[in-house]
């Protein structure tokens, strides 16, 4: 039996190691769009500050794929799901067949149409080679603006912060697909914040960018605002990347539509971590659980599903919040 995992994530490669431990003999492949080894988002941050190195960034889960003799296709970006004949399509020709499948595609940055301009000063802080990419623009004199509502926005002020840069947060309303930091919490960090010389334009978004020169580019808020700036760092929040299901039959709403087992509407289909959209039953209402912590806890869940288990995700919203934005992050923004 042949299980194909589309997503080099923390997800993919949870669940890849859960289905080995229950299915000593199957066909494991995980298939992912980067290049690189896997790595540990979360320290991306810290990657651009230079408390870390390219190798303390490595993700410890990735170090045993090949002596688990689970196979790795890196570069492969899917952009085609046949669920009747059970095969992908990848954007370099390419096709992978599958008897189960799991679909954790995770996200990519929404960008405003404002930010969609090839300007040498505007990095998105998404990937491994974003955060090279900002950490040599950050070398050059001059401000750095960071546009995005949340969690990633508040690591990149905190990081150009450390690197002794001038830091103007340009922070636009909540976010929609996550959940917002708000309360005593919210008040803590933006008061570090402020604490650290960052200047927060709260409410505002970016309706311009136009370019100078090679150096330096001036941004101009809907409130009216010009920054000249040498970097715009990108924080944005992460869409699911869903866009290759279009017409393969799995239903797809924000994200990938899942049961409490993590299965679609298709058979032998199941999707997990930041790209699943399932139904919060307490609330009554359909929700994606972002998250690192989440995001392992569901490949694992996934993976034994997908080998022959039967067990319920829970989705508790506790257990999301903490994992993601408690006693974690206020100790990071305050280091």
């Amino acid at each position: 039996m042949k299980f194909l995992i589309l997503g080099g994530g923390p997800t993919g490669m949870a669940a890849a190691k859960t289905v080995r431990k229950a299915k000593a003999d199957a066909e494991i492949v995980i298939a992912g769009d980067e290049t690189g080894a896997p790595y540990l988002r979360p320290l991306l941050p810290d990657f651009i500050l230079g408390d870390a190195t390219s190798e303390a960034i490595l993700d410890p889960q990735g170090r045993d794929l090949a002596e688990k003799k689970i196979r790795m296709l890196p570069g492969r970006r899917a952009v085609r799901l046949d669920t009747g004949n059970r095969k992908v399509g990848f954007g370099d020709g390419t096709e992978e067949a599958y008897d189960v499948l799991l679909v954790s595609t995770g996200g990519k940055p929404n960008l405003p149409p404002a930010l969609k301009k090839d300007f040498p000063a505007i990095r998105v802080f998404d990937s491994r080679p974003d955060a090279v990419a900002i950490k040599e623009r950050a070398q050059r004199p001059g401000a750095a603006v960071v546009y995005g509502p949340g969690y990633l926005a508040i690591e990149a002020c905190r990081a150009l912060r450390n690197a002794k840069k001038d830091v103007v947060w340009i922070q636009p309303d909540l976010p929609k697909y996550g959940y917002p930091i708000a309360g005593e919490l919210e008040a803590s960090i933006l008061d570090d914040v402020r604490n650290r010389g960052a200047r927060i334009l709260d409410g505002r978004d970016i309706v311009s960018v136009r370019q100078n020169n090679d150096e330096t580019c001036v941004v101009q808020t809907n409130g009216g605002e010009e920054i000249a700036c040498s970097l715009v760092v990108v924080a944005t929040e992460r869409v699911p990347s869903v866009g290759f299901l279009a017409g393969s039959g799995v239903m797809v709403g924000t994200g990938v539509l899942v049961d409490d087992f993590l299965r679609t509407s298709a058979s032998g289909v199941y999707a997990a971590g930041d790209c699943a959209e399932f139904t919060d039953h307490p609330k009554g209402v359909s929700r994606i659980n972002f998250g690192w912590r989440s995001a392992i806890r569901q490949g694992q869940l996934a993976g034994e599903n997908m080998a022959g288990g039967n067990k319920r995700f829970g989705g508790n919203p506790e257990d999301y919040f903490w994992a993601l934005f408690g006693f974690p992050l206020i100790d990071r923004a305050k280091k």
